[in-house]
């Protein structure tokens, strides 16, 4: 079926201004973003570089620590790390170029799901979803809008933070580490890679679930689930147990890519109107 640009668009606006005309949907956007990829790892970054964070625990952690940084899978990471001259700057190091990537997996993972689940959850709040449904337009060409609505916001703000992040923590830490953090070859997977294709994952998803259940709240529970695997990361990567090396991140993109497909087919069950319109009232 082919699909009508026009129609793609004006259902993309319309939902667009929707979001954005909510302060309860955008406002935590913006917020969780800004907390969480700019102001946490630029205080850390001043902080850990201008005070010692370990203090009087330096001799009980740095022997652990240097047994970490010994066993790190990554040799380049690694030799910075151990060439670093005291503890405090370690720990920056390893934060930014490491533990904050899961940060704004996090961010974009929410992002998504808010928007997304406002789709077709706030329309049957709205009481406008009949309206859609009885238009001259496809249901194909409703989801296509629907998640181009959500993906604009939510890679917006994510992209956005990251510019941010880059300029002021190298602004805080360049010179005392001699070159610019968050821009390697990680990073740049980790940005234009992994996130585009996560976050379509999620919208998908999230656009399906908000078809089926009967509330926006509804719809953001369901979505909870995707933030675990994120979470996990998190401990695992704190713990030295996994590695977001260039190769995985690549291979994740592969497999987000593959998820996106074979999540589209499911799209087309509600290439119907009768099957969305029973999924509003049942």
């Amino acid at each position: 079926m082919e699909m009508n640009k026009n129609i793609i668009l004006t259902i993309a606006r319309k939902d667009l201004k929707a979001t954005f005309s909510s302060k309860k949907i955008w406002v935590p956007m913006i917020i969780i973003a800004v907390l969480l990829c700019i102001i946490i790892p630029s205080v850390l970054a001043y902080v850990g570089l201008h005070f010692n964070l370990v203090g009087q625990s330096a001799d009980d952690i740095e022997k652990p620590i240097n047994a970490f940084i010994k066993d790190f899978p990554n040799e380049e990471l690694r030799n910075t790390l151990a060439s670093l001259p005291s503890l405090s700057y370690q720990f920056v190091y390893f934060f930014l170029t490491f533990m904050m990537i899961p940060f704004f997996l996090l961010v974009a993972i929410i992002n998504s799901m808010v928007t997304a689940a406002n789709s077709f959850a706030g329309e049957k709040e709205r009481n406008t979803l009949e309206t859609l449904l009885f238009a001259p337009i496809s249901i194909i060409d409703l989801f296509v809008g629907k998640v181009l609505a959500s993906l604009i916001p939510a890679l917006g703000i994510t992209f956005a933070a990251y510019v941010i992040d880059l300029i002021v923590v190298n602004l805080i830490t360049y010179t005392y580490f001699d070159h610019l953090l968050l821009i390697n070859s990680t990073w740049l997977l980790v940005m234009f890679w992994v996130i585009p294709t996560l976050v379509l994952f999620t919208i998908i998803l999230s656009v399906l679930i908000s078809a089926k259940v009967k509330s926006y709240q509804e719809a953001q529970q369901f979505g909870g689930i995707l933030v675990l695997p994120v979470v996990g990361i998190i401990i695992s990567q704190a713990s030295g147990l996994f590695f977001l090396s260039p190769l995985i991140l690549f291979l994740i993109g592969v497999g987000l890519l593959v998820a996106n497909g074979i999540v589209l087919k499911f799209v087309t069950k509600f290439n119907q109107r009768n099957t969305l319109f029973e999924s509003q009232i049942h």
